[in-house]
């Protein structure tokens, strides 16, 4: 009861922020392992990104835990608590050069956040201004280029409304010999002009929310992940630009409602006279906890076209499948049911099984109409300190995610929703995280990718169900497979809160960077 009201207390303490956080931050892979190890409930798991405010509300129940934590998680936490710090003390407008000295802002008090470009106070009103700059030099094994990253936002909030706006721009130096683009390219308009030495691409994301307490309901352009895996979802993947998209949210104690209705970009060129067909995207997931370790959700998720907006599909308490064959059976409707199990405090399974057309007396039959991906993982985190290990498997049918209208594929500028090596393949991947330290962070990874060639690996290839029935398959995969082994090894060393060094290192590329934040 203590560390309820405890968390209660902090919890009303915070500002409303329902500000999101990018989904590639340190605090997430944290968070999973101080939930593994029972000192965190994960209800929030399964839909990234996070807020702010959900952030702080979970690094003030892991603070009740202290005492079953290690000295390095309690640094750790005691780092994070620092730089999610939203409590401007100052009314008015502060500038990271107020403080009286340098050595201030290299390293805050224990009860002050980290340093910002600028922060602003007054009433009931208070914002801030961030601001950072990676630079990075990349090597492919012939020769080397520069890549550049500026990231700019602007968040605040007053009262029950939250906002955030925020710009990244990258830039990558042209090399004739160092073509491919960096993995955080997502496809997108890119700026390549002969007599300029940049290639060029940029990134906008925004939010604005209203939080009632029963509800709470946004506006956004920003990544959306769902689903248990850590970087290899089925269900929704950062596979594709950050969208556009509404949302509605609500919860009660062993049950949670997330809807989201989004407009994709179009799989084909954008034309240049703006008369590009509509595209959209409209989901709702609701979760329930089956127990204290165990919980399971139901997704339902339908694409369509060729309107802007259909009213049923925006009703999000709506059976989309049932409005989907209201509407003639025209659209693309898809499922997903998937579930997360804290098996013994630090071991966590998962698993997902993504389905579009099933047949259940043909499902081992190799009928092309089974287009399902299921996947199976998971993790261990040592209460020691010592490195994590995560083992997936994921199987992917041939035509998932595809539909015989093509602009009806599960996919955005031509990139699956989901898994981003789409259907008809397989994947296996091994994979660690360690925090070594309270400044250094640690990743591996090494991957099994097979992917086949034959009818059905293309999201965007159309099909006729005559044609498919009359040359059944005869394998749970088509063509003949091709197997790539990709491999991951990083670091990340936290000079402080405004200086960080970075070490990544592919089957592809080296990357070195050096990060500046205020």
């Amino acid at each position: 009861m203590k560390k309820l009201i405890l968390i209660l207390l902090l919890a009303n303490m915070i500002v409303a922020q329902n500000i999101l956080i990018s989904i590639n931050h340190a605090i997430y892979h944290f968070l999973e392992q101080q939930e593994s190890q029972g000192h965190l409930k994960g209800e929030y798991w399964s839909t990234r990104p996070y807020t702010y405010s959900q952030i702080n509300k979970m690094l003030s129940e892991i603070d009740t835990h202290a005492l079953d934590i290690s000295e390095t998680d309690l640094q750790i936490l005691s780092r994070f608590k620092k730089e999610f710090n939203r409590e401007i003390d100052d009314e008015g407008i502060e500038l990271p050069w107020s403080q009286s000295t340098w050595q201030k802002i290299k390293h805050p008090t224990e009860h002050s956040s980290q340093p910002f470009f600028m922060t602003y106070k007054q009433d009931n009103a208070s914002g801030w201004i961030s601001w950072s700059e990676t630079f990075r030099v990349q090597n492919n094994g012939k020769t080397s280029r520069g890549y550049y990253t500026d990231h700019l936002e602007i968040s605040g909030s007053k009262g029950r409304i939250d906002f955030t706006t925020q710009y990244t721009y990258h830039r990558v130096t042209r090399n004739e010999d160092f073509s491919t683009f960096p993995e955080s390219y997502k496809e997108g308009y890119v700026l390549d002009r002969d007599y300029v030495k940049w290639i060029t691409w940029d990134y906008p994301t925004s939010s604005l929310n209203y939080t009632h307490p029963d509800f709470k309901v946004g506006i956004h352009r920003q990544p959306m992940y769902w689903g248990y895996s850590s970087t290899n979802s089925p269900i929704l993947s950062d596979n594709v630009n950050p969208l556009p998209y509404i949302d509605f949210e609500t919860q009660t104690h062993h049950l949670r409602f997330k809807f989201i209705h989004s407009r994709l970009s179009p799989n084909d060129e954008v034309r240049d006279d703006t008369t590009n067909v509509r595209r959209n995207l409209t989901a709702h997931r609701v979760e329930f906890d089956l127990g204290p370790r165990f919980e399971f959700a139901f997704n339902e998720m339908i694409i369509y076209a060729h309107r802007d907006f259909e009213l049923g599909y925006l009703n999000p308490v709506n059976f989309l499948f049932a409005e989907e064959h209201l509407q003639g059976d025209l659209d693309n409707k898809l499922m997903a049911i998937d579930f997360k199990w804290r098996i013994v405090p630090g071991l966590t399974s998962y698993g997902t099984w993504f389905f579009d057309e099933l047949d259940f007396w043909k499902l081992f039959s190799g009928w092309w109409g089974n287009k399902f991906v299921f996947q199976l993982g998971a993790t261990y985190y040592p209460k020691a300190n010592l490195p994590s290990i995560n083992v997936e498997y994921t199987v992917a049918r041939p035509w998932t995610y595809s539909h015989k209208n093509p602009i009806n594929s599960y996919s955005s500028t031509s990139r699956a929703l989901g898994l981003p090596l789409g259907p008809n393949s397989s994947t296996l991947s091994i994979s660690s995280k360690w925090s070594y330290s309270s400044k250094l962070d640690v990743s591996a990874m090494y991957q099994w990718e097979t992917t086949y060639d034959g009818v059905g690996s293309d999201i965007l290839e159309a099909y006729s169900y005559t044609e498919l029935e009359e040359n059944p398959s005869t394998g749970f995969w088509n063509g003949d497979g091709s197997t790539v082994q990709k491999y991951a090894l990083g670091f990340q060393y936290y000079y402080s809160p405004t200086i960080s060094l970075q070490f990544r290192s592919t089957n592809l590329t080296n990357t070195l960077g050096l990060r500046f934040s205020f």
